[in-house]
This record gives C-alpha cells, structure tokens and sequence, in this order.
C-alpha cells in the first residue's frame, strides 16, 4: 500500500501496568506491514533495557528506543523512554526530551496531545491494559482533531484503570479484546480499511450483500471523496444503499450536493460501459447530457421533495464498444437526510423491448391499413409507393426502404419506390439486370431467393445521410419478397438497420414481418385489380342482359296485347264447348303478361333508369286492403280465411301506388304459395314516423340458413314445398328494390312449420326533390296486374275437370294415360287433347303419380320434368324399380330444352323427350308411337318360343 495514501500516518499506544505482555501479544500477532510507524509510550519498570530485545523475538517490525531527532520510518516500533516527553512533529520525526520530575506518568497524554497537534486525524491511538488515567486527556484531543481512539476492553486488561478512564471520557471509538487488537491494525493500518464501528460492519456486510457491486464499493477509498470514510456516513444513505444494492431492479442512489452516483447490479447491466468509473462520480460528469435532459427532473425533486415519473425515457449507452439506444421509465424520488433531501433515488424499469416492439407494431399497422388504400391503386408503383409512406414514420427502425419489382422472371429489376434517402443518393439504383452491376447484392438475392445482410454501408456509401441519429447506418438487409415463382421472388425489399439498435433476431424478425406485409399487399393489389377488371366485365355483361331484358320484355307486349284483346272479345263470344281452352289461353296470356311486366320493372330498377313517382296518398289502408281482396277468392277456394287489419292511418303517406300495388301483391302471392292450412293475414299500422305492413302466414315456414339469400333475385328454396314450382324467382328481389326506392326496409321472421312474417317499413314523408318526378318506373297498376296474379293464385288451385269416368261403358277397350304436371291448365290441356282416344288420369306430384299407378291401369305415363319433391327423373327411377310398371313407356315435358337435360331425362329410362312449347299434333303422335312401340313389345313377349 502507497504510504502516502494511507488513511493513518502513527499508530501510537499507551500503556502502563501488564503493557509488556499486551505489547508481545499485539506486535506478535501482526500479518501485515504497516505503512505507518508506531510509537509506544510505556510506564516503565525494573528490566526495560531488555523490552525491545523481548519485542522484537516477536516482532516482524523491528523495535528500537525512540532517540531526538529521529525519523521515523513505517514499519518500525519505537518505544518512548522512561521519565521522558516524546513528541512526534508533523515532519515524521522525535523529539525526545527529559521530562520535569523524573516521572513517567502523563508520558501518553504528552504524546496523544502532541501528535494530534501534529498529524491531526491521521492518527491511530491505542489505550492498552494500565493504571490510572493517563491518556485519557491526549485520547480526547485525538478524537478531536479527527483520529481514532480503540480501547482494550476489560476482561483482556491486567489493570482496566487507563482503559476505563477513556471509555468514561466518552473518547473511544472501539473497544476490542487484546487478541482482536493484531488484526485490527492489519486491517486499518496496513490494508487502509475503516475502523470496524458498529457502523461499519453494518457497511460492511451491506456491501457483501451487494452482488458485483456491492463488493466493489467495499474496496473502494469513500475517504477521498466527498462522502467520507463509510464509517461516518449518515444512517439514511446506508439504508437507502442497503435497499438499492438487495434490489433486482436497477436503481441509482445519487447522494450530495455533487450527486454522486451509487448503484446495483442490475442498474450497472443498463449502463454497461459506464461502469464502473460511473460509481461514486457525480451523475453530471458521468452523463455530459444530463443536465439539459434530466437536470431539470432532479432539481426538481431537490428543490420540491416531490417525486417524478417519467415514462419512456430514452438514453445513449455503449454497449459492446457500441451506441446503443435504451428506454426506461424511471421514478426519481428524494431521500431525506435531518429532514432535508439529500439525495435523489431513480428506480428504473428499462422499457427497451416494449418502445421498440410498439413502435414496430405501429408499422405493421400501417403496413396493414396501407393494403386498404392500395386498393385504389391502377399499378404496382403505386402500391410500392403507398407501402414506403408508411415506413416513413418510423425513420428509427427503417432509416431507409427501396422496394425493387422483378421483371421478366428475374432478368431485370427495377426501383420502384424508396424512402428516407435523398433523390442524388448513390444508394439508389435504378435499374438491375444481368450484365449491370448493383451497388446492392440484388442479383444474390435474386439468385438464392434469401434474405443478404450488407454490412460495410460506411466503405460502400461514405457519405451516406439517412436515419434519426447523427451516425448513418451500417449495415442494411436485401429480404426477397414473395411469391417465389420458379425460384424468382415477386419483389426484392432494402431495408436499413438502425445504428443504435442491434441486428438481433427481434430485429431480423420484424424485418420479416414487413416483408410479409409488402409482399400480402402487392398480392392484394393485384387480386383486386384482377377483381375489378372482372366486376367490370360482368357488370357490362349484367347492363347487357339486362337491357336485354327490358328490351324482350318491351317486344313482348305488343304480341301480349294482339293476344289478350282478341282472348277477352271471344270470351264473350265463343260456344261454351270451346270456353275451357280460351280461358286457358287468356289466363296463361295474363301470366306471362304479369311476368314481363316484373322483369322489365326489375331492369329499369338495376339499371338506375327508372325511379318512384311520389304521391301523396290520402287512404293507404284502402288501397292495401282493396289489393288484399284481389286474393280472397283464392284464399277462401284454397281453404284459407284471408285477414285484413288495415284501419285508417289519418296520414298522408307519400309513395308510389304502382310500386305500392306490387309489393303487397307479391308478399300475398308468396304466402299463398306456400300456405296450405290456416290463414294469412295483412296488417297495416302507423309507427312514429313510418307505415308498417305485415303480411303474416301459417305456412311451411322458413329455414333460417335460407332468410339471408331470401330477397336474392332467382333464388330458391330448393324442397320447399308449394303449391306451384313456376315463377321467375325475382319477386322478393323487386319487393327489396322498391322499398329500398322509398328509403324503407323489409324484414321477415320465420319458424319452420309455424309461418313466416314478412313486415315492411316506408316513411310517412320524404323530402321533395326536383327528380320526385321523372318518367315512370314500368309498374303496372292496371286491372289486368291485378287479374294476373289473382289468374294465376286461381290457376294453383284448379281442379282437374273432365276427369274420366272409369265406371263409365266405353266403346272398346282404350288405352290409359297418365298425365303429370303440376300446372292445373297444363294437366288440362293435356286432358283434353288425349281423352277422346285414351283413359286420361291425372296428377300434380310425383307422389300423387305413383298412387294413380298402384289404383289404374296405366300404358304411358306423360310426366313434366319439374315436380316439386319428386321430379320427372326420379318418378321413372321409382317406375323402373316396380317390376310390374317397368316396361310402361315414359314420355318427359320439359320447359328446359338443353342437351345436358335431355340427355339425363333418356338416361334415365324415359322413352322420349319433348320440349315444350309443342304441337298438338306431334304429342299426339308420339303417345300413339309408344303406345304402338309397347304392342309390339308385349306381343313379342307373349308369343311362344319355337
């Protein structure tokens, strides 16, 4: 140890009765060499010349009889003589003089007094075993001058009397057994730690409980600064240290007028480079930047005792011979010292990974809402170009972006877009191809199709400016961008590295993230565009077949027309022998009328030609009800009790009568359709500000997978059962539409089995505006409409007439046919053509079919395709199986004239196919081929074999 950085310049010991003893035990059991001399004032008795030849047997210091003007040397002993005054001057050297009286005592307060005067507190006094108080006076002026006084305690002292006297004087500092004395001094004197005070073993063992750091502050000279020896140290900073160092969570004690830094472990991991010159430094040397970043937090907190929170704070350390940034949120608080603060105590919880994951997850967020805006983009360059925008807000982890499109499966790639590099940069390069070197490893990662990690940015772009710090990135990752096709990717990204953020795998992981963002929403972009470009085709296909529509509809009404007017004169005209047939016709030509009249208003309505013509209308109960009774003959045939609850609204209800008309006909038409027990029941009610019409049924209900495709124009519900299957699967559809025209809504509740509520809701007012007028929508709000669906409501529940007469004689056997179709007029016709050759049965299902087969003799069965439940193809499949019904020839009508249709329907054993619309004549040709056909089959089969 360095004399000259030793805590204490003497030892000095005084000693009287037994110090001969006290003086072997002490100077025997030292380790060390002391870097300080020792002075020994001894009351001496008979036999002192041999004291030094006896202390030096045991002795490692060599021990000599002090002389005037000696200088003293560390490591010796010198022993005061006899009835002398010994001074040590502050020089280091002796002066030893007689003393008055010729005697010893007060010999140890004369030399305490003058070294004190002397080295003042670089003194060390030892009170060993003696009589008397001598001592007791220089042991007071040391403590005073700032030495140290250590007492022998009394169960080791020959005689307590000088011990005693100092311990009462309240000037020891310590009191030891002898045996302890030796290993004091080596410890104090000789390794410069403190005095073990009670005080300091508390320091002591605080610091060996202190981890790294702990046993670091325990080597360390607290003397030379402005804390002082740890032994002095107020009672607050040991605590508030001993918590600090116990404490796994990073924590700076900063203590003083000079704030001087003490911290743990964990605090020491944060700052890394910085330690541990950072340990008892000022807080203002060790961060040159504090005082503009928190100074002001800490003055705050000196000057208010107040504690502050600050969240996220970002901090500069060098890690690893690297800047590096670093986010904690940190809790300054005051510690009190005698009521004042005296110190600041910052508790941090580094929020590195938090700040930097939320600021990467915003990214990926925009990355994602940017796949929404790029939606809108006509090219990949402009996807490209939204995509850099949103890198743009985060320059700290993506200092730089360029996104390269590959052409030409891989021959060449182009710069799209880039960010965070100015328009001059050497790092932008435009255009890659094959015979062209790139300033980026764009044709390895071409080739490999893996992510390559540039490193050497400041050699390749020395003058490169990008980034939020002052130092430019290093290094920079070339990522490919999806789908690999043959080995080629779709894209190629350039991403720079932050140069205060390590590369790690969090890092890289993000860099992936982005690069699967880029890569979804190129691959987003051009899936919509191809959407797109599909939409539009087929909304020019859809404005086609539409047009279409309006136009056939337009060209079938004059037909219609030349058919109706000339139906309605000879319906009062004809004999009643041919009234059935016309009727047919007539009923059938209002059928098809009511149908073009739907398509025709379904057209104008999609394609945004045609719009309401707004009434004020005065009794819209009324009319609901005036429209509700063009059912009832129908519902009351069906079996049916038909319900109006329409009182008087006492409203004006501004709506379209015509599209008014139609919704209510259709809703009833629905729910005759497919009621076959109970009742239906039209309800109109005024609500606060709106109309509500329910059209209620007990029907067959609705499945509730269906309700959501219910108003989808030609959507059905295939198996539901019904009175008819014919219908052009658009009424519900127009329904919507014309509701939605008068800024109302439909809603319909269903229970299968139970019924269906179909309610409707239009408001009472709509603003005027100039184009409440224009030309008409085609809504039909004649009496013909009306008869039309009411014909065709009629036509469901017509009942086969004519029917033959089994029991009645008949010139000769005939042939039996069975007619299947679930169109009443259809069996009828039917019906009618055959019954002068044939016995005509009949029936509307399949089902009803198979139970004339088990009670009628049947030769040739005529069958439509379409039955609801059991069609025409698996009525022959149910025939085929019957052994007894399996050679009987079928014949299918169908509406639907495909070849694939035709070729299922003879595949599946009918005998022949025809199309309607038919000639009489032709079906009437082809039942008697078959019939003929089956003769000869039978006679075949009957003739015997030869």
């Amino acid at each position: 140890m360095n004399p000259d950085a030793a805590r204490y310049q003497a030892v000095l010991i005084g000693a009287s009765l037994g110090g001969a003893e006290a003086l072997q035990v002490l100077l025997g059991g030292l380790h060390t060499d002391l870097p300080a001399p020792i002075v020994v004032a001894q009351h001496l008795g008979p036999g002192v010349s041999h004291l030094p030849t006896i202390l030096n047997r045991v002795s490692r210091h060599p021990v000599l009889w002090a002389e005037d003007g000696q200088v003293t040397a560390p490591g010796h002993v010198y022993l005061c003589p006899g009835r002398t005054l010994v001074r040590l001057e502050p020089d280091g050297t002796l002066t030893v003089q007689p003393k008055p009286g010729r005697s010893s005592l007060g010999q140890v307060d004369d030399l305490f007094c003058a070294a004190a005067t002397s080295l003042g507190p670089q003194v060390l006094a030892l009170v060993l075993t003696g009589l008397g108080s001598d001592g007791t006076a220089g042991a007071v002026a040391v403590r005073q001058a700032g030495g140290t006084v250590i007492v022998q305690d009394e169960h080791t002292a020959t005689a307590f009397g000088m011990p005693s006297a100092v311990i009462t004087a309240g000037a020891a500092d310590l009191v030891l057994p002898l045996g302890e004395l030796p290993d004091l001094l080596d410890r104090v004197v000789g390794c410069g730690r403190p005095v073990p005070t009670p005080g300091v073993r508390a320091s002591e063992a605080m610091f060996a409980a202190g981890g790294r750091v702990g046993r670091l502050m325990s080597t360390l000279d607290w003397g030379a600064t402005s804390l002082g020896p740890v032994e002095r140290w107020p009672a607050a900073l040991r605590e508030t240290l001993a918590v600090v160092l116990a404490s796994p969570v990073p924590m700076d004690l900063m203590w003083g007028p000079d704030l001087l830094q003490l911290y743990n472990d964990a605090y020491s991991d944060i700052i890394r480079e910085r330690h541990p010159e950072a340990l008892g430094r000022s807080v203002y040397r060790v961060w040159p930047d504090a005082e503009a970043t928190f100074g002001p937090v800490l003055r705050q907190v000196l000057d208010t005792g107040t504690a502050v929170r600050l969240v996220d704070q970002p901090f500069v350390v060098n890690r690893s011979g690297h800047l590096e940034e670093v986010f904690a949120t940190v809790a300054y608080s005051p510690v009190r010292h005698e009521g004042e603060v005296a110190g600041v105590l910052a508790t941090l919880v580094e929020t590195t990974d938090q700040v930097r994951d939320a600021r990467r997850l915003a990214t990926l967020h925009r990355l994602a809402a940017t796949a929404r805006q790029a939606n809108d983009t006509t090219s990949d360059q402009e996807v490209c170009e939204w995509l850099m925008r949103a890198l743009t807000a985060n320059s700290q982890d993506v200092p730089f972006a360029l996104v390269y499109l590959v052409e030409g499966r891989g021959a060449r790639a182009h710069l799209a877009a880039s960010t965070g590099l100015a328009a001059d940069s050497p790092a932008l390069d435009p255009l890659v191809t094959p015979g062209r070197p790139s300033v980026w490893p764009l044709h390895a990662c071409l080739r490999e199709a893996a992510p390559q990690v540039v490193e050497d940015l400041d050699t390749r772009f020395p003058d490169l400016v990008s980034g939020t710090w002052a130092e430019p990135p290093h290094t920079a990752v070339v990522l490919p961008v999806g789908p690999v096709r043959d080995g080629v990717p779709a894209a190629l990204l350039v991403l720079g590295v932050n140069s205060h953020a390590p590369l790690d795998e969090g890092y890289h992981r993000f860099f992936d993230l982005v690069t699967e963002r880029v890569a979804a929403t190129l691959a987003a972009a051009r899936t919509h565009r191809e959407q797109q470009r599909q939409v539009t085709a087929l909304g020019e296909l859809n404005r086609a077949k539409t047009t279409f529509f309006a136009n056939i509809s337009h060209e079938f009404r004059t037909p219609l027309t030349l058919l109706l007017l000339p139906l309605e004169e000879q319906l009062t005209a004809l004999p009643p022998e041919h009234l059935d047939t016309a009727r047919i016709a007539h009923r059938n030509a209002l059928r098809l009328l009511r149908l073009v009249n739907t398509l025709l208003a379904f057209a104008e309505l999609e394609e945004g030609r045609g719009t309401p013509s707004f009434e004020d209308v005065d009794d819209l109960a009324a009319l609901t009800e005036e429209l509700a009774e063009v059912f009832r003959p129908a519902v009351e045939r069906a079996g049916l009790r038909l319900v109006t609850d329409c009182p008087p609204l006492g409203r004006q209800v501004r709506l379209d009568p015509g599209m008014w008309q139609t919704v209510v006909l259709n809703l009833l038409s629905n729910a005759l359709k497919h009621t076959f027990t109970g009742s239906i029941t039209v309800a109109l009610r005024a609500q606060r500000g709106h109309v509500e019409l329910a059209v209620t049924d007990t029907g067959t209900g609705i499945d509730a997978a269906e309700i959501p495709h219910l108003f989808t124009r030609f959507h059905r519900i295939e198996g539901a059962r019904a009175r008819s299957r014919e219908g052009s699967g658009i009424g519900l559809a127009l329904v919507r539409q014309l509701v939605s025209w008068h800024h109302g809504s439909v809603r319909v509740r269903s229970v299968p089995g139970t019924g269906s509520t179909f309610t409707v809701w239009v408001p009472f007012v709509r603003a005027r505006h100039e184009h409440d007028r224009p030309a008409r929508v085609q809504a039909d709000t004649s009496a013909r409409a009306r008869q039309a669906f009411a014909e065709e409501a009629e036509s469901w529940l017509a009942s086969d007439s004519y029917l033959v007469d089994d029991h009645a004689p008949r010139p000769g056997p005939r042939a039996g046919v069975l007619v299947v179709d679930d169109n009443a007029d259809m069996r009828n016709y039917l019906r009618h053509l055959l019954q002068d050759s044939y016995d005509v049965h009949t029936a509307s299902t399949g089902e009803e079919a198979l139970d004339r087969l088990d009670h009628h003799r049947v030769d040739l069965i005529i069958s439509d395709v379409v039955l609801p439940h059991l069609d025409g193809v698996r009525l022959i499949e149910h025939v085929r199986a019957d052994p007894a019904l399996r050679g009987t020839p079928i014949i299918l009508l169908t509406a639907l004239g495909t070849r694939p249709q035709t070729v299922r329907g003879l595949a599946g054993g009918a005998h022949d196919y025809l199309v309607k619309p038919f000639a009489a004549k032709e079906l009437l040709a082809r039942v008697e081929a078959q019939l003929a056909l089956r003769r000869v089959r039978t006679a075949a089969a009957e003739r015997p074999a030869t």
